[in-house]
């Protein structure tokens, strides 16, 4: 609105120069000759009289020229009048939003008169507002998350027996230094769950034979009783889902364990030189026995493994001589190298459809193997896989089976009868020497060596 007012005072302006420049000109004044001085002072008085001449008895100018000044005055008052009223409209506003701000500021000033876009009533005239602030506020934060990281931090502690990890929710045993024969380890320490026993905690003790684990232990880390020489019997904790590796290795009077449900793995070396264990019962959930898991477990009386069972790993019944499995996984896929290596008291073998892989020598030296039942799903009989098995009397391959090794089955002297499958392609060198069958049927396409059946064996072809 400003603008249009001083566009209309603009426009009065250059209508009145205009007719000015049209007075002025037609009086003669542009335009005429220069003069003398003598003429110009006549000059002015002959204007000072054409001028009265043009005013009419009233004072006023002609009509044309009045008119038009009228019309540039009345603009003018217009535009004057409509600033006015602008203004006047503007000021009432402003006003009102003072009047507006000045109620809100009162009403929130009395529950937090710092509040952003409030003004404090008394900083003008109270110097100590500027130098109020809120850094101390501020600084409180930092001061209070330190506080809590501190709070937070493990606390290395020791006690009479154990040196331990103090955390804000459990405790972690590091370390047992006591010498008792007996343990019971606390289910809480210093108010606090004892949920993990580290690596090596209990590891090479000369006076433990007997230790109980709460239920509040959820893992045992690696080697936590390795070569406790006098460990008889360990209670371990229903909750427990974590064994390390050579959690018991070379605790060779340890005589009995029950790993409980929720355990999926027995770690490589678990049980290694256990020699006098006797009694082992595996939880229902264990997919994964590791390498040596139960290595050279002489005295093992288990008779059979877990369902769920689907990895053996190499040599992790090795030497186990008293096993007498009867019982064998119906999910298993993998068999390690001399995973049964010397389990003489085996005396059936069921390798279920799901088995894919067999590693060299798996059932070396299982003389007591007196029933072998190999289901359609294997591919290759591998190099010593039942090499000394001398109990078995018959085999009869799946069709799966495209080739079987060198010595698969050389020295199993009971075996009178063998049936192989059109799919063979390949027999190695001494697959079947020392055995005592003489007839044999393979395919005409079949690659064998002269010695890969005993002496005097008769070779037929489909």
């Amino acid at each position: 609105m400003e603008k249009l007012f001083w566009g209309m005072v603009g426009g009065c302006t250059v209508a009145f120069v205009i007719l000015l420049g049209m007075y002025l000109n037609k009086t003669g004044v542009i335009g005429a000759e220069p003069e003398s001085e003598t003429e110009i002072v006549s000059e002015i008085e002959t204007e000072t009289e054409t001028e009265s001449e043009l005013l009419a008895a009233d004072g006023e100018f002609p009509a044309d020229i009045q008119s038009l000044i009228e019309d540039s005055q009345n603009n003018y008052a217009q535009a004057m009048e409509v600033f006015e009223d602008e203004s006047s409209a503007a000021a009432s506003r402003e006003a009102q939003e003072q009047k507006t701000s000045s109620t809100s500021s009162t009403s929130t000033s009395g529950s937090n008169p710092k509040t952003n876009g409030s003004v404090d009533g008394n900083r003008n005239d109270n110097h100590e507002y500027f130098l109020e602030s809120s850094a101390p506020e501020e600084e409180s934060e930092p001061e209070t998350e330190e506080e809590s990281t501190e709070a937070a931090k493990p606390e290395e502690k020791k006690s009479s027996e154990f040196e331990y990890t103090l955390y804000q929710d459990h405790v972690s045993i590091k370390k047992y230094v006591g010498s008792a024969s007996t343990l019971d380890i606390p289910e809480m320490i210093d108010g606090q769950p004892v949920t993990e026993i580290r690596d090596s905690a209990l590891a090479s003790s000369k006076t433990l034979v007997r230790v109980y684990v709460p239920d509040t232990v959820q893992k045992l880390g690696k080697n936590v009783f390795k070569s406790c020489e006098l460990l008889v019997d360990v209670s371990l904790p229903d909750g427990l889902t974590e064994m390390g590796e050579g959690v018991f290795d070379s605790c060779s009077k340890l005589a009995r364990i029950t790993i409980p449900d929720g355990v999926t793995r027995i770690g490589k070396k678990a049980f290694n030189e256990c020699t006098d264990l006797r009694s082992v019962s595996l939880s229902g959930d264990i997919e994964i026995i590791e390498e040596q898991a139960f290595n050279n477990c002489a005295k093992m009386e288990m008779t059979k493994l877990p369902s769920s069972l689907k990895r053996i790993e190499k040599e992790a019944f090795t030497g186990c001589a008293a096993m007498a499995l009867s019982k064998w996984p119906t999910d298993l896929e993998f068999i390690g190298e001399s995973a049964f290596e010397g389990c003489t008291s085996i005396t059936s073998v069921k390798l279920p459809g799901t088995m894919r892989t067999m590693m060299d020598s798996a059932f070396t030296g299982c003389s007591g193997i007196e029933t072998l039942d190999i289901r359609s799903g294997i591919e290759a009989i591998p190099e010593n896989a039942f090499t000394g098995c001398a109990s078995i009397e018959e085999v009869t391959f799946p069709k799966s089976v495209i080739s079987i090794g060198n010595s698969a089955f050389s020295g199993c002297k009971a075996l009178a009868s063998v049936t192989i499958p059109k799919n063979t392609l390949s027999i190695g060198s001494s697959a079947f020497s020392e055995c005592t069958f003489t007839e044999v049927t393979v395919n005409s396409k079949c690659s064998y060596q002269t010695n890969s059946f005993p002496e005097n064996t008769t070779v037929e072809n489909y």
